[in-house]
């Protein structure tokens, strides 16, 4: 750092007061002032070779050092980001897969969803058709027995109600012979009813 230092003491001083003299003398002729700069060059190369080193005393690190850390780390990270990009463009393409897959099966589900319901509707209206056909059966069956046992009432009412008009109406018209043959032929016509 003190070498620096004594570097710039020793280089910068002359040569600006050098350059303040031209500037003077400059004034006084016209044209291009080469001398002022040729000594603006150097100073200017000068300032370039001790600023690195500067900077590297206060700083810590080199100029080159940092610039080159730094560029590494850039094309680091632009590679980093570039391999995340094409991981990003991956998984995006995958999604996108997905999705046409997902797509396609939940056709497929609602496919096989109206498939079993129809198969569904189907038996359930089968088994309706059975148990109206059994209900059908069972009325059929409660109304053949109804009609017979009303069939048997009508004619044990009938018989009683003929009994009881024959038992009226034959002491006064029939003999007893002819009460027993009437009972006889009205017993045969029940039994063959």
């Amino acid at each position: 750092m003190r070498r620096v230092l004594w570097i710039a003491t020793a280089v910068i001083q002359p040569a600006a007061a050098f350059a303040a003299a031209v500037e003077e003398h400059a004034e006084a002729a016209h044209g291009i002032p080469w001398g002022k700069l040729a000594l603006s060059t150097i100073n200017l190369t000068v300032f370039l070779l001790i600023l690195p080193r500067a900077i590297k005393g206060l700083v810590g690190i080199s100029p080159r050092v940092w610039l080159a850390e730094r560029r590494a780390r850039v094309a680091q990270e632009l590679g980093e980001a570039d391999r995340a990009k094409r991981e990003a463009e991956a998984l995006r393409a995958e999604w996108q897969r997905r999705l046409e897959q997902l797509s396609g099966q939940l056709e497929e589900m609602l496919r096989q969803a109206r498939a079993d319901i129809g198969v569904e509707r189907d038996q359930i209206l089968a088994a309706a058709r059975k148990t109206a056909e059994a209900i059908h059966r069972d009325a059929q069956r409660t109304a053949d027995s109804e009609i017979r046992n009303a069939r048997n009432a009508l004619r044990a009412e009938l018989a009683a109600q003929a009994l009881a008009v024959a038992e009226r109406l034959a002491p006064q018209r029939v003999t007893p012979t002819d009460q027993r043959r009437f009972v006889d032929e009205f017993v045969q016509q029940v039994e063959r009813r």
